[in-house]
């Protein structure tokens, strides 16, 4: 079997959690910010990126793609350090223009390593489980076609729903897709988004107060996996730790003991949520 890696993108949220892979590399992307550039955790962690968003409330951070160069060193490292194949797995292609900028970058690479660029169709920490899920395939030695194949499968077997409390950076980044039925009212709602299949966020609901709002998240999340043999659940938040612990809270009562994954939105993700956003999502494992 080949030596393989992985190279998931930081919106993925892995640098939050306590992993020991010597075969993961992270490609990052930038947060623009008062007219200066930050490279993804490393230079702008999610606690100063919200610190930063609290203290100054008109403040709109935007974020920019890494570039095929970034993409070049890394693949570059890892063919230094004897690897023949790698797995690229990116945000959504329908919500950052990574996945072109990944394909680009091959087309300019000149090593031998095997290459293989996945549209994740996800964000956030379902974006990163779907790299955890690559890279635990690879140790148990599972042959390319069957992990390539598990992971078009498994990448859209899921619900991805948003909470979040304010809409006004996903409006001012243009990341949210059909959101003029929101806009007349986006101060006084907190509407509940939806990753469709094709990765675009699209709202799903309006809700008129966080907690009714998790609620409703909530009981979508318990009605869509109260009939499966088998799931994982992910979470995310910009900075809403209440919010997001009612949620784990009312999961557990319903299905305790269940396997889940949690880390903050990274900044380049923050960017487009703002403050106060929790996420949840279920892949559905049943075989």
């Amino acid at each position: 079997m080949s030596k393989r890696a992985v190279i998931a993108t930081s919106t993925g949220c892995l640098d939050y959690l306590d992993l020991d892979h010597d075969n993961l590399r992270i490609l990052r992307m930038k947060i623009i910010m008062d007219d200066k550039s930050y490279n993804d955790y490393i230079d702008m962690t999610a606690e100063k990126f919200y610190d930063n968003l609290r203290s100054n409330t008109s403040l709109v951070p935007t974020s920019s793609m890494p570039s095929p160069g970034e993409l070049l060193e890394l693949l570059e490292e890892l063919e230094e350090k004897g690897y023949e194949e790698v797995f690229i797995i990116t945000i959504s292609s329908e919500l950052s223009g990574t996945f072109g900028v990944c394909k680009m970058a091959i087309k300019q690479y000149e090593g031998k390593m095997k290459t293989h660029i996945i549209d994740s169709k996800n964000a956030a920490i379902s974006e990163g489980w779907i790299s955890l899920e690559a890279l635990r395939l690879i140790k148990e030695n599972e042959p390319t076609k069957d992990i390539l194949k598990y992971i078009d499968y498994i990448k859209t077997k899921r619900k991805q729903y948003f909470m979040v409390d304010n809409l006004r950076l996903f409006v001012a980044n243009g990341r949210l897709s059909g959101a003029g039925g929101f806009l007349g009212s986006m101060l006084k709602i907190k509407p509940i988004l939806e990753v469709n299949d094709e990765g675009k966020i699209v709202p799903l609901l309006k809700v008129r107060t966080q907690k009714k709002a998790l609620r409703e998240m909530v009981d979508l999340i318990i009605k869509d996996i109260k009939e499966l043999d088998d799931f994982v659940i992910t979470y995310d938040t910009s900075d809403n730790t209440s919010g997001l612990q009612f949620v784990k809270d009312e999961i557990e009562k319903a299905f305790p003991g269940y396997k889940y994954y949690e880390a903050p939105i990274t900044p380049v993700v923050g960017c487009h949520t703002g403050i106060g956003t929790v996420g949840i999502a279920f892949f559905d494992l049943t075989k």
